[in-house]
């Protein structure tokens, strides 16, 4: 008996929900049906792949190792589908998209209902990390393009330079700091907000504020920037934000961008890939939508 792409779905399935019931409704087959197919994968590949944890089934070292290939394989039968299709739109298929926060929540977050509007037939799946957590579901094959803040350094992934955005140091309408002379050492007494730790973000944001001479004494760490935002907008701390997330707040007077000497910091943001395997027809549509609209969209966020 050999491994089977349903066998492999199954698994994928469980990996993702955690549990086999989940799984099951999921996949639209009954419980039994996706203990069978589990049961048959792991007696083909003689190892067990899941352990049993109070959270529910999590991969054990040999269902860690059969992933990336479960993915790849699942991937390759997508696209053989996709070759053999057709569409009155003329593109079909699906689309798995990774991207870091501020991408994922300011541009490519009201680009996908554009593209699927021109694009019906397109199965569109967007998932937002940090962009660490992103390059490595792209290696891994649990995404099929992503966007990210940092050029990546493998060269097992191919990067295209996608868009260019401003940095911002703001504060709140109501805070003291929108109505005075601002110096470093008067930003270093603040309390900033800043993105969760060992982010590459926060990292950048430290890195850029230190060469401005700006050493945050205080900090209050959130895992998102809609956290921020609000919490800058009170009017109390401060915060170093990516203008896209920023400019209907700014817009609206929420929040007030501080004039720094010195300050004049711009973030890329790339489009990865992965280098050894041509994209689908789908991926490349997306593509090459998301390079000839990423700049008029970043203007309606």
């Amino acid at each position: 008996m050999k491994v089977t792409l349903k066998q492999l779905l199954v698994f994928k399935t469980i990996q993702q929900e955690g549990q086999i019931s989940k799984a099951a409704r999921q996949l639209h087959m009954s419980v039994p049906a996706v203990s069978m197919a589990l049961k048959e994968l792991e007696s083909i590949l003689e190892s067990r792949l899941f352990e049993r944890t109070c959270s529910g089934l999590q991969l054990n070292r040999q269902g860690e190792l059969l992933l990336p290939y479960a993915n790849e394989m699942l991937t390759t039968g997508e696209q053989l589908e996709q070759v053999f299709s057709a569409s009155a739109s003329g593109v079909v298929g699906s689309v798995t998209i990774g991207a870091c926060k501020t991408a994922g929540n300011y541009v490519l977050s009201r680009m996908l209902p554009l593209f699927h509007m021109r694009f019906p037939a397109t199965q569109l799946r967007l998932v937002i990390k940090d962009s660490n957590s992103i390059e490595r579901m792209l290696v891994e094959r649990e995404v099929d393009l992503a966007f990210v803040d940092a050029k990546p350094s493998l060269a097992s992934v191919c990067s295209d330079m996608w868009l260019r955005d401003r940095i911002c140091i703001v504060c709140g309408v109501d805070n003291p700091l929108a109505q005075q002379p601002i110096t470093t050492e008067l930003l270093s007494q603040q309390v900033w907000y800043l993105d969760e730790s060992a982010t590459v973000s926060r990292v950048r944001a430290i890195q850029l504020l230190h060469s401005c001479g700006i050493v945050p004494s205080q900090n209050i760490t959130m895992t998102t920037l809609g956290a921020i935002k609000r919490a800058t907008a009170s009017g109390y701390g401060v915060s170093v934000l990516p203008y896209m997330a920023i400019d209907a707040e700014l817009a609206r007077a929420d929040l007030v961008e501080l004039s720094i000497p010195g300050w004049d910091f711009e973030r890329n943001y790339w489009m990865i890939y992965r280098a050894d395997e041509a994209l689908s027809p789908a991926c490349c549509n997306f593509k090459e939508f998301a390079s000839d609209n990423c700049d008029a969209l970043r203007h309606l966020c």
